[in-house]
């Protein structure tokens, strides 16, 4: 398995991964236990806590993000690396669980080797925000496993280590509520004891409570009991959610073409896919009751639908899918059950072919995930082109053209805007990266013309004070110097922490002649940013205008040497020593 994820060792950081990991300084040191309680899922900044709702809440995710940047540094392979031992983990309790429930160490051990090579997990474990479904389903299984094992010993510390287990995964994530109706499914066609129903419910009890406490503090930190879209009617999500259940059906028994699905509802309920959803309820029904004296089977079935119920919109998310590999993670652990069993019967006759054929299989889904390692979940580039190129996915548009834009590819660039602009005119955040290319080729005022068709567009904070630097920087071009000054206060009061903000008010008030301006502003900058080469150079041109030679080298001197020609560093420090030997050296 390790030679399958080998390319994950050398992969970067993709996606969610920026925000959430590599520009979230939330988690570069250790927080308090109430701090990561009250952290919600995707606000990283502090200023914009309180204005802004992803409806996301998994604190303990956070927790594991900050130990490995203790571990790691910022580095992607380390934290990729911490995925894989998560995975390793979560296949290793998934295989004492099915050896606990099918009594058979070889049928468990090929379920699991199934599980843990399939490569509809790739997206899950090598996208390193995508952690917490593997932490929610290693800790549900965990609970699942502890929970049967008091029953079956009488085992009060089984019994507590079952109920923190649940603790752990549903504040990894909110999957990890499945456990309950789970843990109800187990008694009633796992237990070969004679049920009594009294204790029962008692030894659910903990669970109950549990889940009630972390609804009141989730709705206490992000707003509201769910998360805050709702696009659909409800009939219209409940007639495709099974619909949805065979697509992802499909992408477990029969894996090709993977990658990162966009997938919306059909545009009727009397359409064929609704009708094919209808079928397989039928079907689904008529199975369980051919097969209603195992209850080991009919367990793994309904396991499998109530785990996939969070994915399946009818309690409605905010993913801009209805259907995503990195959800199967869990949902597919329950069905490995069934696989188990089957492998079970499957080995009984002791058959060269059957061997062959077991190898076959692990031989692609092996070789198959490794293919996507190595070239969908490797990089942005690997992974924008990808998806947009080669699987037609213009959602991604605007992902590869900020990639190539960053690459100052500005033609291939400007053609992938365009097209995600075509295709998502109500995502301003396609507009302003157009515009950052139209300003880097010289082309003001059409860069002002972009950003004045997103100017009432929805955006964050954060995007506003995007939008509102970028106006500045457009005007600054065409010498409107007020009106630049007037769009980069905006963006620093937006977003008082971006240095570049900053850089620029400061930059401006010095192209006008107010030094002295220009001084206050990058000062402040620099209190919020003293990390910020661009600030501190820019800060010490200033000082070199204004003869203040000696506080020029002050703050050259906070620069790392190693900085110093990528910035142009020594250029500065020479001019600014020779006014000094100019006014008389330093004394």
């Amino acid at each position: 398995m390790i030679l399958v994820y080998l390319p994950t060792f050398s992969g970067d950081f993709l996606l969610d991964d920026r925000p959430l990991i590599q520009n979230n300084p939330y988690i570069r040191t250790l927080q308090s236990p109430i701090s990561y309680l009250a952290q919600e899922d995707g606000i990283t900044d502090e200023f914009n806590r309180s204005l802004e709702h992803t409806g996301y809440y998994r604190p303990f995710i956070n927790l594991t993000y900050s130990i490995d940047y203790k571990l790691w540094g910022l580095t992607a392979p380390g934290f990729r690396t911490t995925n894989l031992i998560f995975h390793l983990i979560s296949c290793i309790i998934l295989f004492h669980f099915l050896q606990f429930l099918v009594k058979d160490r070889y049928a468990a051990w090929g379920a699991t080797l199934l599980f843990a090579m399939h490569p509809v997990h790739t997206e899950t474990v090598s996208w390193i925000a995508s952690r917490n479904n593997i932490l929610v389903t290693l800790f549900s299984i965990a609970s699942l496993f502890f929970y049967a094992r008091s029953r079956e010993r009488r085992s009060n510390l089984m019994w507590a280590a079952s109920i923190l287990m649940f603790m752990l995964a549903i504040l990894s994530k909110e999957m990890g509520l499945m456990v309950f109706p789970l843990l109800f499914l187990s008694q009633r066609f796992l237990s070969h004891k004679t049920q009594n129903y009294h204790k029962e419910v008692l030894s659910y009890l903990p669970f109950v409570i549990m889940i009630i406490a972390y609804f009141l503090i989730r709705r206490e930190v992000i707003g509201a009991f769910t998360t805050p879209l709702q696009i659909n009617g409800l009939w219209e999500r409940i007639c495709f959610a099974p619909y949805l259940t065979l697509l992802n059906l499909k992408l477990i028994f029969l894996p090709y073409g993977l990658h990162s699905f966009l997938i919306g509802y059909p545009s009727s309920c009397l359409s064929w896919q609704a009708i094919a959803g209808f079928c397989y309820i039928g079907f689904a029904g008529i199975m369980i009751w051919g097969v209603r004296k195992n209850g080991l089977l009919i367990f793994s079935v309904l396991s499998f639908h109530v785990a996939l119920f969070p994915t399946l919109n009818i309690i409605p998310f905010s993913a801009v899918t209805l259907v995503s590999m990195r959800w199967l993670y869990f949902s597919m652990a329950f069905l490995m059950v069934a696989v188990a069993q089957g492998l079970k019967e499957f080995f009984k006759a002791n058959s060269v072919i059957k061997r062959v054929i077991m190898c076959a299989v692990l031989a692609y889904l092996g070789a198959y995930s490794f293919i996507l390692n190595n070239s969908l979940w490797k990089n942005e580039a690997g992974f924008f082109r990808q998806e947009v190129v080669n699987f037609g996915n213009a959602h991604y548009a605007g992902g590869l053209a900020e990639n190539l834009l960053g690459r100052k590819d500005y033609e291939d660039a400007e053609g992938f805007f365009q097209l995600a602009i075509q295709k998502y005119p109500l995502d301003a955040k396609n507009y302003l990266n157009y515009s950052a290319l139209l300003i880097d080729t010289g082309r003001p005022e059409a860069a002002v013309v972009y950003l004045k068709e997103a100017e009432d567009l929805d955006m964050s904070r954060y995007r506003r004070g995007q939008w509102q630097n970028n106006m500045g920087v457009a005007h600054f071009q065409l010498k409107k110097y007020d009106e630049a000054l007037r769009y980069f206060k905006n963006a620093v009061t937006y977003y008082p922490d971006n240095a570049d903000y900053h850089t620029n008010l400061g930059g401006t008030y010095a192209a006008v002649g107010n030094y002295v301006k220009a001084v206050s502003v990058l000062e402040t900058g620099l209190e919020t940013a003293p990390d910020s080469v661009a600030l501190r150079k820019h800060l010490a041109l200033i000082y070199i205008r204004m003869n203040r030679y000696k506080d020029a080298i002050s703050v050259l001197d906070g620069i790392p040497k190693k900085e110093w020609k990528k910035y142009g560093i020594e250029k500065l420090y020479e001019e600014a020593e020779a006014g000094i030997r100019k006014r008389g050296g330093y004394g």
